[in-house]
């Protein structure tokens, strides 16, 4: 992995004596030290790598390894054959933008993400969330602005010109972004002292998130505008909302469909009647046919996932004939033995039969040969 630019880093230029980088190092840690920022991680990143950069800019021995390691721009492989896209690279390296161009003065805020989890009934029938989060918002002293109140306009970074960029050594260095202005071509001349200049702040934020009808687990909400604000007059970045849908005990979604797996008792299998059947609106009783078989799928019209059209999907019911587990000498075990040799004398299992029929044939077959 290529090593950073040390020099921008710093703001420094690449023949910098060694005040003038002491000078450049102490700046950057002020402006971004951990004890004054503890909740800025960008801060902190920029003072671990001010650090970095000072310790080797520092010591002459270090210095000069960097240096030499650094002639040809790491981005430019001369191992590869020489192409069109080497060659751009390479100019772009040695010249930068030809025409003089700036870099744009605005930029856009960063999105922030947030996950939502909500129950099964709040995406099929709709709701209405509060999300509370600490987060990045808008610098409540400067209103994002970045800027002291009643303070100077933001100017051009001196030591880039507002290109963002800044060209260190030779004929062979390279252009890397700015550590005076960070990128941005500006830099507050009276930034904000709440904020640092950056127009943002750590708070606790709230806003409502509607679910409509139908919502699918797993889309994205995006609150326009709600994300972290833009820097010198850029547009704020949005809040993109994941929603989550936790699992339901007996109910699980199939496109516009709910599907139920309900476990019936093996008497109520045989027999039919009403059985309870929980759905997104609560419970209903359902009517069974007798002698239904395990795995079937009955159907509850409307009772699905609403549509943009007003109408709605369906809710199945599959059909689980649970098989009890029986100790040996219990009432129930001796009632099921019964209950056997009565459906075998009385023929009620045509299907159970004939496979014991065939059976008995297969062995009388076998002890005749």
């Amino acid at each position: 992995m290529a090593r950073p630019d040390y020099y921008a880093i710093l703001g420094v230029p690449r023949d910098a004596d060694a005040a003038e980088i002491k000078r450049a190092y102490r700046r950057v840690a002020l402006e971004s030290h951990p004890d004054r920022f503890p909740d800025d991680d960008d801060a902190h990143e920029r003072f671990r790598l001010a650090s970095e950069a000072y310790e080797v800019l520092s010591d002459p021995a270090k210095r000069s390894r960097y240096d030499s390691s650094r002639i040809i721009p790491d981005a430019i492989d001369l191992t590869r054959p020489p192409s069109v896209a080497t060659a751009r690279d390479l100019f772009g390296n040695l010249f930068g933008d030809v025409f003089g161009s700036r870099r744009a003065k605005r930029r856009k805020g960063r999105d922030i993400r947030y996950t939502l989890s909500v129950t099964l009934a709040d995406v099929v029938l709709g709701s209405t969330h509060t999300i509370s989060f600490e987060g990045r918002g808008a610098c409540e002293r400067c209103e994002g602005s970045g800027r002291e109140p009643g303070g100077r306009e933001p100017i051009e970074c001196p030591n880039c010109g507002g290109s963002g960029e800044v060209k260190t050594g030779g004929l062979l260095s390279r252009r890397s972004r700015c550590g005076r202005c960070d990128g941005m071509g500006m830099i507050q001349q009276d930034p904000c002292t709440a904020c640092r200049g950056r127009g943002v702040r750590k708070r606790q934020r709230s806003f409502d998130v509607r679910l409509p009808p139908g919502t699918e687990a797993g889309s994205e909400k995006i609150l326009r505008g709600e994300g972290e604000p833009g820097r010198f007059g850029g547009e704020a970045g949005n809040l993109r909302v994941t929603i989550n849908v936790r699992p339901h005990r007996w109910l699980r979604r199939e496109g516009m469909n709910l599907v139920a797996r309900i476990p019936v008792p093996i008497s109520r299998a045989a027999l039919g009647g009403k059985i309870p059947v929980p759905t997104i609106d609560g419970w209903v009783d359902m009517d069974l046919p007798a002698g239904v078989a395990s795995g079937a799928k009955l159907r509850l019209r409307g009772k699905g996932v609403p549509d943009s059209r007003g109408g709605r999907g369906d809710q199945l019911v599959e059909i689980h004939v649970e098989t009890p587990k029986l100790p040996e000498g219990s009432r129930s075990r001796e009632l099921l033995l019964e209950l056997d040799r009565a459906m075998a004398r009385e023929g009620v299992l045509p299907e159970h039969a004939e496979l014991v029929a065939a059976l008995e044939a297969h062995e009388a077959q076998r002890e005749g040969n």
